[in-house]
């Protein structure tokens, strides 16, 4: 049975309002695939009496599984590959320049999912940090998800995870096999912290950031939103800090104050200074 014009309704505006995801009209068979999960394991017989139970006072606690059920959390190692690329070979370089004074370089994985870009930046630090020595990474990585964020933590992967984005060097030298899946190694778990953050809300205290990653995110807001949330990057990143985005994402038409670096094939932007 297709859930109820108002149901649907409900869930669009209220889901836009808690997490700025913005629904398109014809989404009603999204809404009832990924909600009907929802709807079994708390014992309802359909979409539509879950959602009426939603609307009810004592409710709120399931928005999470709701938020939770209704974003997109797809990722993977060194995912599109030209990002990282132009992390190693000019963003690094141009941030530990000889004229810097010695002190961690800050790097948020904003939207980071079950972990796979944190640790991948993670690893690129491991693979070139001889050449600056005398430089720590901070790496946050925040999601909207807690189960992501409790895969990030323990950092164990699938074989089809490992296999999406690593080669064998890479796998062999950052982790180990496990039953059947492969453990993330404890040198690059301390170098990443998980921490729940909803993008569209309050922010809590963060440090000033070298670099942001906020990747294949900007889709699934509409304009204002990007507006605010370009807004707030502004203030969080250090002059000439680095922002990334998607391959098919872009912050020239929404904020002036950045620019693009690196013919990265619009990935890379700079906070002007």
């Amino acid at each position: 049975m297709a859930i109820r014009q108002d149901n649907f309704e409900f869930i669009r505006d209220s889901l836009h309002k808690r997490s700025a995801i913005a629904l398109n009209d014809n989404k009603h068979y999204l809404v009832e695939t990924r909600l009907s999960i929802l709807a079994k394991q708390n014992g309802m017989q359909d979409v539509d009496e879950f959602v009426d139970h939603l609307k009810s006072p004592g409710a709120s606690v399931l928005w999470h599984d709701v938020v939770d059920a209704m974003t997109t959390n797809e990722t993977s190692f060194f995912r599109d590959r030209t990002p990282f690329d132009v992390l190693r070979d000019n963003v690094f370089p141009a941030l530990l320049s000889s004229d810097r004074v010695p002190g961690p370089v800050q790097v948020w994985s904003a939207a980071s999912a079950s972990g796979q870009e944190a640790y991948s930046i993670a690893m690129l630090w491991q693979e070139c940090r001889n050449l600056w020595p005398t430089f720590n990474l901070e790496l946050l990585a925040t999601d909207i998800s807690n189960k992501m964020l409790a895969r990030g933590r323990a950092g164990s992967y699938s074989e089809l995870e490992v296999m999406r984005g690593l080669g064998e060097e890479r796998l062999e030298r950052h982790f180990q096999s496990d039953g059947g899946r492969w453990q993330i190694s404890a040198e690059l778990m301390r170098q990443v912290e998980f921490r729940y953050m909803n993008l569209v809300e309050s922010w809590p205290a963060l440090p000033q950031m070298d670099i942001v990653f906020i990747r294949n995110v900007l889709v699934y807001f509409d304009f204002p939103t990007k507006q605010k949330l370009f807004a707030k990057l502004h203030r969080i990143l250090k002059p000439g800090g680095f922002l990334f985005l998607g391959g098919a994402e872009s912050v020239l038409t929404i904020d002036d104050r950045f620019e693009r670096v690196f013919s990265s094939g619009g990935s890379c932007y700079r906070l002007k200074k």
